[in-house]
């Protein structure tokens, strides 16, 4: 059974996969390392326009829990 990539919108057998963060959210699909960062990092420039106070308190959270919000680093 193939599935999409959630950015790439390519099909594949096998991927990585993020929990959802919210019940009404499905679990999103990545074929790849890199199609997984780039949709994080669209995410992020999103929150980052139109919410920039929240967008600081996650860099803010991001950098206080080294492990606990490993997709809201930056450095990756």
């Amino acid at each position: 059974m193939s599935e999409t990539c959630k950015n790439c919108r390519k099909e594949f057998d096998y991927g990585i996969w993020l929990c959802p963060q919210f019940a009404s959210e499905k679990v999103l699909l990545f074929c790849s390392e890199k199609c997984k960062n780039k949709y994080l990092k669209m995410k992020l420039e999103r929150i980052k326009v139109n919410y920039p106070n929240f967008y600081e308190k996650i860099m803010k959270s991001s950098k206080e829990w080294k492990d606990g919000v490993f997709w809201l680093r930056e450095d990756k």
